[in-house]
């Protein structure tokens, strides 16, 4: 369980992803908790060793991005 502390309060999930403007922890696929709006990062941190999750949705369409331009390159001879 990773821990998100904001406020004197402390929020355990799973994963624990962060977006440019929000913060969202689950287990599993059910969401239990979530900040959003966020507009000053130093209120939030995660206990001392822990790193962000990565959103599912944004490292596919990144991985699909990457995959259709080594596509195109290889379409064009380079």
């Amino acid at each position: 369980m990773k821990k998100l502390y904001h406020s004197g309060q402390v929020f355990e999930a799973e994963r624990i992803v962060k977006t440019a403007d929000s913060i969202t922890g689950y287990d599993g696929d059910a969401k239990v908790f979530a900040f959003r709006g966020i507009k000053d990062w130093s209120l939030f941190h995660l206990e001392h060793g822990q790193d962000w999750d990565v959103d599912e949705k944004v490292a596919q369409t990144a991985y699909l991005l990457d995959l259709d331009f080594r596509l195109s390159v290889l379409e064009l001879g380079v």
